[in-house]
C-alpha cells in the first residue's frame, strides 16, 4: 500500500515536471497546441532530449527553429516569428517541414536529410533561401546553421536550426555597392573632368576624360609629376588663390571660368568648380574639382551666332515668298486672259509653259512658307507628302548637278508629326545626300508601311539612298555629334546633330548603312516612324510618283 502510494506520488511528480516554459506567444502556443494529433503525440509523452530541445528554443532570444523526428515536426520561437509572418505563422507550428516549405524543399531539404541521415552540420552566410510571405514569394536572405540534435544513445533524433534574417542587410550592401559602382561609373566615364588634390597643388587622381583632355597618363599623375602650379597659366593665380580662400572658410569655391595648360602646350578653357572633402584618419583634408570643358561650348557660341544668322535669312525668305504671292496671283490671271483669246497655237504654246512655271515657282513659294512656320500641335501627316515637298525645293539643284530621283511611295500609313520640324530633317538628309552624290548620281526615296521589331506596333519607314562616296566607319561614328562636319568651313554640324533630337521628340530611330567600296557604293539613312493608328488609314489611295506627277 505504501509503496503504491510512492509510486503514483513519484508519477505524479514526473507529469508535473513535463512542462513547457515560458512567457512569450510561442510558448503560449506550444502549450495549447495538441501535440497527440502530430507524430510526436502528447508532451507528457516526449522524451527528455526533445521537452529539453523545446524548452531552450523557446528561451532562447535568437531566431531559432526546430525540426523533429522522421516526419520533421516543426517548433520556433518568437524570435523566429516575424520572419515568416502570417503566410506561415500560426499553422506552421507543429506542421511537418516538407508540407510548411514547398517552395524551398528543393534547396534545404537536401541540407536537412544530411544533418538527418549522417549528423553533417552545416552553415550557411547571406544565402538567397525565397520563402512565400506577404501573398508572394519573396527573395529572402539568411545567414542560418543546421545542427543535429541526439538523444543520450548518440542517435540523431531532430535538427536544430539557428538562423538570422539578414535581407536588410544584404540589400543594403547590394545598394552600397551599386551606388558606389555607379559612382565610379559616373566619374570615370563622365564627360567632365573630375580631380582629387590639395590645397598646396599636389594631384592626386584624373579621371579619364581630364587625363584625356590634359595628355598625361596615369602613372604621371601617381608619381607626382602633375601639379596645379604647373597646369595653369600664370594670370589666372589670382582666381585660383580667391577659390582656396573661399575653400577654407566655406568648404566650396564658387565656380569661375580658366585655362588649363595640355601636356603639348595648347590652353583649354575650363568651368571649375571645387569642394572640399572630409578628412581621413592619416590624411589631410583634400579638394575634389569638377571641371568641363568649354571648347564645345566657345565653338557653339560661334555656331549659334551663324545660326541665328540663317534663321534670320530664312526669316527674310518667308516675308519675300509671301509677298511675291500677290504678283504671281497676277501674272497667273493676266496669262489666262491670254490664253482666252484668239492667238496663234505656237504663241498659246509658250503661254502654257510660261504658266507651268509660274505654277512652279508658287508652289516653291508655298514650301518656303511652310518651312518657316511651326505648328504648336501634331497632326497626321503624309510623309511622302513631305518628301515631295522638299524635293520640289531641290528641283532646281538636282537639275543642276545632274542627279535623278526615283520615289518608291508604298501606300504608307499617315503619321502623327510636327510637319515643320519633320521637313527640317528630310531637308538635312537630301541636301547631304545631294552634296554626296556626284553627276550622272541617283538618289532613292522610299516611303513603305513596317512593323517595330521592339514593340511590335505599326510603323512607316523612309529611306534615303544615294550613289555617292559613302563614309568611312570612323566618320559614320561621329555624324550624330554636336559640330561634327565633314564640309570643312561651309558647314555648321549641326544639321544631323539636330535631326536626330528632332526625331527622338517623335519617339522615331535613325539608322546608316554606308559603304565607300563598289558595288554598293553610297549611304542609306533608314527612319522608323511609330504610326498614326487613324481609321481608315489603310485605305488611303496611294500617292503619285514623281514622274506620274510630271507625265499629269
Amino acid at each position: 500500500m505504501i509503496s503504491n502510494y510512492s509510486a503514483t506520488i513519484k508519477n505524479s511528480a514526473h507529469c508535473q515536471s513535463r512542462r513547457i516554459f515560458g512567457d512569450g506567444e510561442m510558448a503560449e502556443l506550444t502549450r495549447r497546441f495538441d501535440w497527440s494529433k502530430t507524430p510526436v503525440g502528447p508532451v507528457e509523452a516526449w522524451p527528455d532530449t526533445l521537452l529539453t530541445a523545446v524548452n531552450m528554443v523557446l528561451a532562447n532570444r535568437h531566431p531559432m527553429f526546430l525540426w523533429w523526428g522522421p516526419e520533421l515536426v516543426q517548433f520556433y520561437n518568437d524570435a523566429y516569428r516575424p520572419s515568416i509572418r502570417e503566410d506561415k505563422h500560426p499553422k506552421a507550428l507543429g506542421q511537418r517541414g516538407a508540407e510548411c516549405w514547398p517552395e524551398i524543399w528543393h534547396i534545404i531539404g537536401p541540407q536537412i536529410e544530411a544533418v538527418m541521415s549522417r549528423g553533417e552540420a552545416s552553415w550557411h552566410r547571406n544565402a538567397l533561401v525565397p520563402i512565400y510571405r506577404n501573398g508572394k514569394l519573396e527573395d529572402v536572405y539568411w545567414t542560418y546553421s543546421y545542427s543535429p540534435i541526439r538523444d543520450s544513445q548518440g542517435s540523431i533524433c531532430g535538427t536544430l536550426v539557428t538562423c538570422s534574417e539578414t535581407t536588410e542587410e544584404v540589400l543594403g550592401q547590394e545598394r552600397l555597392r551599386k551606388s558606389e559602382a555607379r559612382f565610379r561609373s559616373l566619374v570615370e566615364q563622365a564627360n567632365v573632368g573630375f580631380v582629387i588634390g590639395d590645397l598646396v597643388g599636389n594631384l592626386t587622381y584624373l579621371n579619364p576624360k581630364m587625363l584625356a583632355t590634359l595628355g598625361y597618363t596615369v602613372e604621371e599623375v601617381q608619381a607626382g609629376l602633375v601639379r596645379w602650379s604647373d597646369l595653369t597659366p600664370p594670370e589666372y593665380a589670382e582666381r585660383d588663390a580667391r577659390a582656396v580662400h573661399q575653400l577654407q572658410q566655406l568648404g566650396i569655391a564658387r565656380p569661375y571660368e580658366k585655362e588649363y595648360i595640355t601636356k603639348d602646350g595648347r590652353r583649354i578653357p575650363l568651368l571649375i568648380g571645387a569642394a572640399m572633402l572630409a578628412e581621413t584618419a592619416g590624411h589631410a583634408a583634400e579638394v575634389a574639382m569638377f571641371m568641363a570643358d568649354l571648347s564645345e561650348l566657345k565653338r557653339a557660341e560661334s555656331a549659334l551666332r551663324q545660326t541665328e544668322k540663317l534663321a534670320a535669312v530664312g526669316r527674310l525668305a518667308s516675308s519675300i515668298a509671301h509677298e511675291i504671292n500677290n504678283p504671281l496671283e497676277a501674272v497667273t490671271n493676266l496669262l489666262y486672259l491670254i490664253e482666252s483669246e484668239s492667238i496663234p497655237e505656237d504663241v498659246r504654246g509658250y503661254v502654257r509653259l510660261a504658266q507651268q512655271e509660274l505654277a512652279r515657282v508658287a508652289a516653291i513659294t508655298t514650301q518656303t512658307l511652310r518651312f518657316h512656320r511651326q505648328s504648336t500641335n501634331a497632326k497626321t501627316a503624309l510623309l511622302s507628302q513631305i518628301l515631295e515637298d522638299v524635293l520640289t525645293l531641290f528641283h532646281g539643284r538636282l537639275v543642276n548637278a545632274g542627279i535623278s530621283v526615283e520615289t518608291q511611295y508604298r501606300n504608307a500609313r499617315p503619321v502623327l508629326c510636327y510637319e515643320s520640324d519633320v521637313r527640317q530633317v528630310f531637308t538635312n538628309l537630301l541636301s547631304n545626300a545631294i552634296d554626296a552624290t556626284p553627276a550622272g548620281g541617283k538618289i532613292i526615296v522610299r516611303v513603305s508601311n513596317a512593323t517595330d521589331w521592339r514593340t511590335g506596333g505599326p510603323g512607316v519607314r523612309v529611306s534615303i539612298a544615294d550613289t555617292g562616296h559613302g563614309m568611312s566607319d570612323e566618320t559614320r561614328k561621329q555624324i550624330f555629334d554636336p559640330f561634327f562636319t565633314t564640309k570643312g568651313t561651309t558647314g555648321t554640324g549641326l544639321g544631323l546633330w539636330v535631326s536626330a533630337e528632332i526625331l527622338e521628340k517623335h519617339r522615331a530611330r535613325i539608322g546608316v548603312r554606308s559603304r565607300q567600296e563598289q558595288p554598293g557604293q553610297g549611304t542609306v539613312f533608314s527612319i522608323l516612324f511609330p504610326a498614326e493608328s487613324a481609321p481608315g488609314s489603310e485605305q488611303m489611295p496611294a500617292q503619285l510618283t514623281r514622274a506620274e506627277q510630271q507625265a499629269s
